[in-house]
């Protein structure tokens, strides 16, 4: 067998595991990233992994899951990802204090829909397909909803028009 087939079937294998025996691995550590999935394979193209079945990926910012993935760039680190689900979900924790891991953190913004881009390198999400985006106490509905994190802005449109909520400060 060559290098790359071994390597495409351990991290088949590796990312095959449950997340329960992921546990039992203690895979959990303030800076690993973990992902698992049922099936995994590498793109013809250089940097491209493909996901399916109950796909997540914790890092320690951020984590997202899924019924299925492709991920740009280095898993470690990846540039940007793509995720549908029904639904699929993104966690971002956007105060540098707070950790993925930590019982008592929540994260600063939280997105559903049937399908999530991330694009890391410019720190963007893109929902489509009931989206829905939390960001502390606003709420924000929509079928199609663009959210720039570092800005903190976000733009909405989409059949049915957009449904924002919020608590007003007291």
């Amino acid at each position: 067998m060559g290098r790359r087939c071994v390597v495409r079937l351990l991290l088949t294998v590796f990312l095959s595991v449950q997340t329960g025996f992921a546990d039992v691995l203690d895979l959990s550590s303030d800076d690993t990233v973990t992902i698992t999935a049922q099936r995994a394979w590498e793109d013809s193209e250089a940097d491209i992994t493909h996901f399916s079945g109950r796909f997540e990926l914790r890092a320690p910012d951020w984590h997202v899951s899924a019924d299925s993935a492709v991920v740009y760039g280095k898993l470690d680190d990846p540039d940007s990802l793509v995720v549908e689900g029904k639904p699929a979900k993104i966690f971002i924790f956007r105060d540098t204090e707070q950790s993925a891991d930590s019982s008592d953190s929540k994260p600063n913004v939280e997105g559903v829909a049937s399908k999530i881009e991330y694009l890391r390198t410019t720190n963007k999400l893109k929902m489509r397909g009931a989206a829905v985006l939390r960001r502390e106490d606003n709420t924000l509905a929509s079928e199609i909803i663009e959210y720039d994190i570092d800005e903190d802005s976000y733009s909405a449109s989409g059949e049915g028009g957009i449904n924002i909520q919020f608590s007003p400060d007291d």
